[in-house]
Parts: C-alpha cells; sequence; structure tokens
C-alpha cells in the first residue's frame, strides 16, 4: 500500500481556456488569460484547471486530439503575431472581423486562425523556431503536412498506400517533398509553446497552479495511431477490432461509443510503458498537476466491438493496474496526478488501484445526494479534489431545478439554506450557500466550475457526454467575471484554511 501524500487546503476554478471572451471568437493563451489570473490571485484562489489544451479533430472535442502532445493553434494569440511584426493591424483587425462572442463557432475560427498563421510564417526572418526540438515534433509535424496534402483527411483515408501504412521509405520522401510545409507546423507549435510556457509562468509567479488533463484514449485520426498502430490493435485500413466507450450509467442510459483505439496493453508492458512515461513526463511538464482522465479504465476498461453504435454490447477487459504506475514512479518519480475517479462506487478494485497509486482521487457534489453518501462534503477526505460539478454536468442551479421537490428540500437543508433557491447571477445566495459548505469539507483541494461561481444555468454547459451536438460551444462574456465577489471568496479562503498554494 502506498503512504498518501499530505496536500496543502487550497481552492481553484475549473475553466476551459476556449470559454474565456476576446475578440476572436476562442478564448486565448494572451491577456484575456493574464487577467483571469489575476482574477484568481484577487479571490483567494490558488489553481485554474484548464482541461486539455493540445490540438483537436474535426469534432473540436480536448478529449479527441490529433496530438497528445501539440497544443491546439486556434489558443495562440493573435495579437502575438502583431507584436513580433509578422501581421499588420488590418490582418489583425479582419481576423476578429465577424467573430461570435457568445458561443465558439469553430468551423470560422480554424479557418481564420490557421490563414493567419500561414501569413505571418510567409513573414519569418530566419528560424527563431529552430531550437524548439521535443521528441514528438518532427512526426507530427510530418503528419500535419500529409494530412493537408490529403485534404486534411485522416491517415486511413489517404491515397498513398505506404504513407497510409507508415513504410519508412515512403515517409523519408514525404520529409523531402513537404520539407517547408512541415517547418510551418513546427513554427506553428514553437508559437503555442512560447505562448503557454509565459501564461504558467505569470500564472506560477502569482501563486497560481496550472491543472491540465491526460484524457485517457487518443483519437483514431491521430499521429500516435498512424506511427505505432501496434500499441493500439490498429488493422492497416484503419479499422479496429474494438473502441473505447463506457457502460450505461448516470450520463447516458445506452452507454457512450467514444470510438477512441484501445491500447495494446500487453505490447505496452513489454516496452516497459515508454509510451506512457514519455506522455506523463511531457504534461507535468507543460502543467503543475494533472488530471489522469477515467482512471478507472486502468484498472479495467469497457471494450466496444467495432461496429456497434453504442456502448451496450461491450464488456470489461482488465487493464495494466499498478504495473504503469509503478513503471511511472520508478521513471519520474512523484506523481502530481489527479485521478479522475468521481468518488463513485465503481468497484473495489479500482478503489484499490486508487489508494494503492496514493493519488488524490475526485468528489462531486452533484452526485451526493441519491448515493451512498460518499459525494456529500461531509464525508470528504483530505486525499480528494472537491469539485461542485465537472465539465460533464449541469451546473449547479440547473442541478437544483433538475431535482424531484424531495430531494431538492433535503439538498437545500444539508447546505442550510432556507431562502429562494431560484435566485441565479454571479452573487446567488444558494450557489454560493454550496460552495460555502465544499470549503467547509475535509478535501484538500475544492474546484468550482467558472459557470457556478456566475450562477448560471443550463444553457451554458461545457459538454453532455454521449452527445456531440452543441459541446465545447460555450463563452464568457466580456465583464461577467468582474462581476463575481472576490471579496466573499477570499474570505472563506481564509476561514477555511483555504488560503495556501497548491
Amino acid at each position: 500500500m502506498t503512504k498518501q501524500q499530505k496536500h496543502n487546503r487550497s481552492s481553484g476554478v475549473l475553466m476551459p481556456i476556449p470559454m474565456l471572451h476576446g475578440a476572436f471568437g476562442i478564448g486565448n493563451l494572451g491577456r484575456e488569460a493574464m487577467e483571469f489570473v489575476d482574477f484568481l490571485k484577487n479571490a483567494g484562489f490558488h489553481a485554474w484547471q484548464v482541461l486539455p489544451v493540445e490540438q483537436t479533430g474535426s469534432c473540436f472535442s480536448p478529449y479527441k486530439c490529433i496530438s497528445t502532445y501539440a497544443g491546439e493553434p486556434m489558443l495562440i494569440d493573435p495579437r502575438g503575431l502583431l507584436e513580433m511584426g509578422l501581421v499588420t493591424d488590418e490582418e489583425l483587425f479582419a481576423r476578429a472581423d465577424g467573430m461570435r462572442e457568445d458561443s465558439i463557432g469553430y468551423d470560422a475560427v480554424f479557418e481564420k486562425q490557421w490563414a493567419l498563421l500561414r501569413i505571418a510564417f510567409s513573414r519569418l526572418d530566419g528560424k527563431p523556431y529552430a531550437g524548439f526540438a521535443p521528441p514528438w515534433l518532427d512526426e507530427y509535424a510530418l503528419y500535419m503536412a500529409i494530412k493537408a496534402q490529403n485534404g486534411g483527411k485522416p491517415w486511413f483515408e489517404w491515397q498513398d498506400v505506404g504513407l497510409r501504412s507508415h513504410e519508412l521509405s515512403a515517409v523519408k520522401e514525404a520529409e523531402k517533398q513537404l520539407a517547408e510545409e512541415i517547418e510551418f507546423y513546427r513554427f506553428v507549435q514553437w508559437l503555442f509553446d512560447l505562448q503557454l510556457s509565459k501564461l504558467k509562468q505569470y500564472a506560477n509567479e502569482h501563486g497560481i497552479a496550472i491543472i491540465g488533463d491526460i484524457p485517457i484514449y487518443v483519437s483514431e485520426d491521430s499521429v500516435e495511431v498512424w506511427s505505432r498502430r501496434d500499441l493500439f490493435n490498429a488493422e492497416p485500413d484503419g479499422t479496429f477490432p474494438a473502441v473505447g466507450g463506457a457502460p450505461p450509467d448516470y450520463y447516458a442510459p445506452d452507454g457512450q461509443r467514444w470510438g477512441n483505439p484501445i491500447y495494446n496493453w500487453k505490447l505496452m508492458n513489454e516496452e516497459g510503458y515508454q509510451w506512457w512515461i514519455d506522455r506523463v513526463r511531457a504534461a507535468i511538464t507543460r502543467y503543475d498537476i494533472v488530471r489522469l482522465d477515467h482512471f478507472r479504465g486502468f484498472e479495467r476498461y469497457w471494450q466496444i466491438p467495432f461496429d456497434c453504435n453504442d456502448g451496450k454490447d461491450g464488456k470489461w477487459v482488465a487493464g495494466p493496474g499498478m504495473q504503469l504506475f509503478n513503471a511511472l514512479k520508478q521513471a519520474i518519480g512523484e506523481l502530481p496526478l489527479i485521478a479522475e475517479d468521481l468518488g463513485a462506487d465503481i468497484g473495489k478494485g479500482v478503489e484499490e488501484l486508487l489508494e494503492e497509486t496514493g493519488l488524490r482521487g475526485m468528489c462531486v457534489l452533484q452526485f451526493g445526494f441519491g448515493g451512498d453518501g460518499r459525494n456529500l462534503p461531509h464525508s470528504y477526505l483530505p486525499n480528494r479534489v472537491a469539485y461542485t460539478g465537472t465539465h460533464d454536468n449541469t451546473t449547479l442551479l440547473a442541478w437544483l431545478f433538475e431535482m424531484s421537490d424531495s430531494q431538492r428540500e433535503q439538498a437545500l437543508f444539508y447546505a442550510n439554506y432556507s431562502g429562494d433557491w431560484t435566485v441565479g447571477g454571479a452573487n446567488s445566495p444558494v450557489i454560493q450557500a454550496w460552495i460555502r459548505t465544499l470549503y467547509m469539507s475535509g478535501a484538500s483541494l475544492v474546484i468550482v466550475p467558472i459557470q457556478d461561481l456566475l450562477g448560471y444555468g443550463a444553457d451554458t454547459r461545457t459538454n453532455t457526454p454521449g452527445t456531440v451536438e452543441n459541446n465545447w460551444r460555450f463563452r464568457i462574456r466580456s465583464g461577467t467575471i468582474e462581476q463575481i465577489d472576490v471579496g466573499f471568496y477570499k474570505a472563506l479562503s481564509e476561514a477555511y484554511g483555504r488560503n495556501n498554494k497548491v
């Protein structure tokens, strides 16, 4: 059994970077992000959970990325290009023209951002990015160059059989033919790294830790699957015997078919789990703390036949268990990871694995009523991270509206609240009562989604699992964060001993 680590009592806010306000149709790594850091500091928070910032695929979900390492180019602040002298004021204005403020129109943002990045690259003097050479960059840049040559199609739809099969001779020839295009993608990732590093440094200097994310799976349309398909059981034609998902549950009565390739854990074990060691090491360099998505999948995972449309016909398959975490600890040392187990009753094996790893698990307030009580704040232990809700939950206010009358009465009594529970807004008394209840708990870290700090309803939900429409699009309007009573949250942190760094 691993000895549990001791953690400071602290608090933070969950807000994906794309959700930030700003003129360019999507939040980015620039000025508004640093202003949000200022808000966090002034309100007594010490953590910002940003979710994955890696490059998304065609569905724009941050949990289905083209690369496990490459940053999302849409998050690059275009004003940084102006400061470098690579674009003009007129081009910057055109980039912002027609962009929506209340939600993200991904197609329009994608088109304009990539066009501006190509303009910037065309004016580059020399190769200032030459010293930026992380181990993953060569393969990623090549993949993106070939993908662009094939109209953005995934690798299993490329016309060239040699490239589709990652044959060495074909790959070497592509490197020669697409040399200029490959340099463009190197440049883009250098820009992303510059801006994210600057933001992280600013946050750390102001006492704010950045909490990132490692999605358990990678996309079938990714450089990792293309170049190491043996690690993912991929067939030559791009199909897979089975894919990942989730069984029927609270979120999705029919289960979920994520469609992600599942791992060849046997081969990964034979290779000493080096693929995972590299991935975790890169993540804890990029972030201060990392949330490990779908932790239960490391104990056992839900495997679905490739031709099934939902998750009902899947089966449980044993995962790598402690073998993986022993390899990680031996290679890296102490792991600053949070295990996404949701504090749910998901089996003794998962609980034992969590305890043996020594990682902090999660508790979610919205799961606290009607369950076994482990998600109620009075039950939280110091080795937990407590949430009002996650990016997969509705908002706290919407949760109250969706409850039955008897459940709501029980919940409001628990929070010692007897006022009007229907009033939302940035200083909603009922929401503040719930957040106070969470702060009082024994959990070492409390995380509150920005929508709950603002007292918003269901229409601002980040993601609805099992659906593909209208997810990951909500944005915070300019000026709304200023409505939050920073004095209240700073006082809460002082009253309940959460004024410490994470």
